[in-house]
């Protein structure tokens, strides 16, 4: 590749003088960096400028961009002056079939991203306006046959490079209780969350013996004075005067929560729930009220922002201090964990009092310190897929990886699938991927379901009082409750890399591992619900190994024994059209493919020794030997 770097100064003046471009090779992997000394303060939006030429025809990419404050999304294009600004990770494919990534990061003060316009360039930029110098990693590069790969191999080297003490998804501790079913009250109850409707929900869950382990009371529980009194008509209305509103007091609402929220809590405990709490960054969404008595508990810890918001102030210490207090109260209320929502605010609260770097690595140190401390780095991280939050967060293990399910809607679906899958591929390196909450009773609840089930992360529905169905999340799960889940989070297959579903005529698949074996789930997203078509193979499912696999299909029971790189043709009517593949190897003429009644089956097996198959629960195992599909008990 061929740089060029040059810069812009605080009054709009571009500069080429005493800067340079420094490339560092680490194996496969290229490190650059931007050197750069002005004589006057740089930009703090776009403060230095690499401009990108890749020495070979490219045929097209995906862009993994910020396409909203806390959000992310797949670009695809074929040409690489069409990349939109905010590209956090750029995949491209060469005419000759290489891949090339390149993966700004977030460094020591700039952070770094791409953007298109008359060329590929990366922008870097500290959101403070004090910098006159730069020297900083701006991003990382790779080129080779495997995008995932290179990817992981990206990403570990930058980590290395930083040296921040952020971990790899591996090096991080998947909490041992989201390895069952959950429930959220979000959806379920939005505003309306109150003592009353959260043991109703209990009940029902025990009467109709649907096993959820866990429930977070989301948004509304505690006491925010704003909205009292307050009238709206429909959802917008509602979201935009929560999105106004300041915490009070970080005890329940008094008037939703009569008895306090631990008392609540220890109802919720009585059903075998354990309990996580939901709560922005921020206290509540605009802060905290100052008459309030948060505010008074806490006003030590908290800074004015220039719009006479009051939130915690953005270094460690202090921040720590705000987080302990507002814990320290939700752990002895009985709470086990928390979702910690509100998180890509860096830009909308701090920016002008640090660097960006600083600013994310201080809050993030506070924040995961007393996350650590109080529920042993049990998190959810939501709205916070912003590179800043990505790249500093060190120990928590889960994050969101889409923008809000939305109920009864297919063209959220599309692009509810679409986000997690693209989002998977860069922050699955980090994190494990939630998914978010979802309905069963809802007309795309097994497409779903499927989602949740390949996703390799926690699942959880947000179903109404009344309306959870047991039958929707059997599949899912073992009598106890616990998930299937996957190895890893899911990612599209390799030709669905850089090809946009939505307009191409071919199925779109995602892959994931269990185990030796694997999963595919293959999906209709054409914009025109036209039929599309494609092909399944074992060589699909990454880190896969075997020369001969049985592939079972779940709905239909169909199953082909097949050669690794052998193709099954796949064929979908419509959007309403899916399938989901058990991918195992078969070994002298065998292969176990467990309770073939749950979507993840491989995961029912506990063991297998020879021909000799411990099953987790008493049920039969689905195997196929000599070319037949049988059962065995």
């Amino acid at each position: 590749m061929k740089f060029n770097i040059w810069y812009k100064t605080k009054d709009g003046s571009i500069q080429t003088e005493r800067a340079s471009v420094t490339v560092e090779q680490h194996g496969e992997v290229n490190a650059v960096y931007a050197k750069v000394l002005s004589r006057l303060p740089l930009d703090a939006d776009f403060g230095v400028g690499i401009d990108i030429e890749p020495e070979c025809e490219i045929k097209r990419f995906m862009a993994n961009y910020r396409h909203s404050e806390f959000w992310c999304s797949p670009f695809f294009g074929n040409n690489l002056c069409d990349v939109p600004d905010e590209t956090q990770a750029l995949l491209y494919e060469r005419e000759d079939g290489i891949f090339g990534v390149i993966l700004p990061v977030v460094a020591n003060q700039y952070k770094c991203v791409l953007t298109g316009g008359t060329k590929l360039t990366a922008r870097l930029f500290s959101w403070y306006g004090k910098l006159s110098s730069c020297s900083d990693l701006a991003f990382v590069y790779a080129e080779g046959e495997n995008p995932f790969e290179l990817m992981e191999k990206c990403v570990k080297t930058a980590l290395k490079l930083l040296n921040t003490g952020v971990r790899t998804r591996e090096e991080r501790d998947y909490p041992e209780i989201f390895e069952y079913l959950g429930w959220c009250s979000w959806d379920s109850m939005q505003i309306r969350i109150c003592e009353d409707g959260l043991i109703q929900k209990c009940k029902e869950f025990k009467e109709k013996n649907i096993p959820v382990k866990w429930a977070i009371l989301d948004d509304m529980w505690a006491e925010v004075h704003d909205f009292y009194g307050q009238e709206y008509s429909n959802f917008s209305e509602m979201v935009q005067l929560m999105h106004s509103s300041r915490l009070y007091s970080f005890e329940a609402d008094p008037i939703r929560f009569p008895n306090g929220l631990k008392a609540c809590i220890d109802k919720i405990k009585e059903y075998g729930i354990t309990v996580g709490m939901w709560h922005p960054t921020t206290g509540y969404w605009r802060g905290l009220e100052k008459d309030g008595k948060a505010y008074e508990q806490v006003k030590d810890y908290l800074i004015e922002t220039e719009g006479g918001l009051y939130i915690h102030d953005y270094k460690a210490d202090k921040a720590y201090m705000f987080y302990k207090t507002f814990h320290n109260f939700l752990r002895k209320c009985g709470a086990e964990f928390v979702k910690i929502d509100n998180q890509t605010m860096t830009r909308r609260y701090y920016k002008g009092l640090a660097p960006v770097g600083e600013v994310a690595r201080e809050f993030h140190g506070g924040m995961e310190a007393s996350a650590g401390e109080y529920f042993g780095s049990k998190v959810i991280n939501c709205m916070g897929m912003g590179s800043e939050d990505m790249w500093n967060r060190q120990t928590s293990p889960i994050s969101r990886c889409s923008d809000d399910f939305l109920p009864e809607n297919k063209q959220w679906f599309k692009k509810h699938i679409l986000q997690c899958a693209y989002n998977c591929y860069v922050q699955g390196q980090f994190y494990y991927c939630d998914w978010d909450m979802w309905w069963t009773d809802d007309g795309q609840a097994v497409k779903n379901s499927i989602l949740r089930a390949i996703s390799g992360g926690p699942i959880y529905v947000s179903d109404q009082i009344g309306r959870s169905r047991r039958s929707v999340l059997e599949p899912l799960i073992l009598s106890d409750g616990r998930i299937l889940r996957c190895d890893r989070p899911a990612m599209p297959t390799l030709d669905c890399m850089t090809v946009n579903p939505l307009t191409s005529d071919s199925i779109f698949k995602l892959q994931n591992i269990c185990g030796d074996g694997g999963v595919i789930a293959v999906f209709n997203l054409n914009d025109e619900n036209k039929a599309v078509n494609g092909t399944v193979s074992p060589s699909d499912i990454q880190g896969i190994q075997g020369s001969e696999f049985v592939i079972y299909e779940h709905f239909s029971k169909e199953f082909k024994i097949v050669a690794r790189d052998e193709k099954i043709q796949v064929s979908l009517k419509d959007e309403d059209d899916f399938k989901l593949y058990t991918v195992v190897p078969y070994v002298n003429g065998f292969a176990a493919l467990g309770d073939v009644s749950k979507y993840i089956s491989l995961k029912t097996i506990k063991c297998i020794i020879g021909e000799n198959i411990a099953m987790y629960e008493d049920v039969p195992c689905t195997v196929v030997k000599d070319g037949k599909l049988i059962e065995r008990r």
